[in-house]
């Protein structure tokens, strides 16, 4: 009976032993290589995430990271560079993974905080400069309510009625069409006086009815003079019933048959009116 070969055993052990070494090996790096690109492709998910938050939320005003975790700095412009420098989602940096992972509900919960308060005080301004807010504000001492009969801008014949439930006829336009004001006959700079204590609102000029004043009287009424020259206020001044307020001008293209008038519309919540239902008799 042959003895073992004692020699050949051990050569076998020690290719086994080579063969896991080297398969152990082979493992370990692609674990190693396999990690790496996990962790490459989170850092890259994170870097884009920000960037894209910070688009969201700068709205043209300033934000970037000032070095404290969790913290934004508001006084500087993450895209002009306007008090401060352009680090942070612009040059393409961002904190590690896990500390984004740790700090990510602070941060979001921080930007949704400045945002509703820069949100609330762009409202905030928008009311303060509102023009027609601070109309309605001054209002209070415009008190009139459709109750009492209010003086003709001008004396003279109405040459056009208001008419919105059916045509009038238009002499210079040659055509029928509804009438939301009325056409007071007058003199060519005849003074217009206001019919009640108001504010001037608006004025304004158009081809078919040349210059156009429009006063606030009341919480729901407005008045508007048309065809007119010679404005003696601004828009904000306030007026006494009775001051005159411009002169009656020529007539516009549209208007030139029917001669020198007044053009009166009056509005109640913004639907016009039939003004003579509201002047004396």
């Amino acid at each position: 009976m042959k003895k073992p070969n004692k020699l050949l055993n051990k050569k076998y052990i020690s290719s086994l032993v080579i063969a896991a070494f080297l398969i152990l090996s082979v493992l370990t790096a692609y674990n190693i290589q396999f990690g790496n690109n996990r962790q490459e492709k989170k850092d890259t998910d994170v870097t884009e995430t920000i960037g894209n938050n910070d688009d969201v939320i700068s709205s043209g005003e300033a934000r970037v990271e000032n070095g404290e975790e969790g913290r934004l700095d508001d006084n500087s412009d993450s895209r002009t560079g306007i008090g401060g420098d352009n680090t942070g989602a612009d040059t393409g940096e961002s904190r590690p993974a896990d500390e984004e992972a740790e700090n990510g509900g602070n941060d979001q919960s921080q930007v949704g905080g400045d945002r509703d308060n820069e949100d609330r005080d762009d409202e905030e301004n928008v009311s303060d400069t509102s023009e027609e807010d601070g109309q309605e504000a001054d209002l209070s001492h415009f008190s009139y309510d459709g109750s009492s009969k209010m003086p003709w801008p001008v004396m003279g014949n109405v040459i056009l009625p208001y008419s919105m439930d059916t045509t009038v006829y238009y002499t210079t336009l040659d055509q029928y069409a509804c009438n939301d004001g009325i056409l007071i006959g007058a003199k060519k700079g005849e003074d217009v006086i206001a019919t009640a204590d108001g504010r001037i609102v608006n004025i304004a000029k158009s081809d078919r009815y040349g210059t156009t004043v429009t006063m606030v009287i009341g919480e729901y009424y407005e008045v508007s003079y048309s065809q007119v020259e010679n404005v003696h206020y601004e828009i904000g001044d306030e007026v006494k019933e009775g001051d005159v307020i411009a002169t009656v001008a020529e007539p516009t293209r549209s208007f030139t048959l029917e001669g020198p008038h007044l053009f009166f519309k009056m509005t109640y919540k913004g639907e016009t009116v039939n003004p003579t239902d509201y002047l004396e008799a």
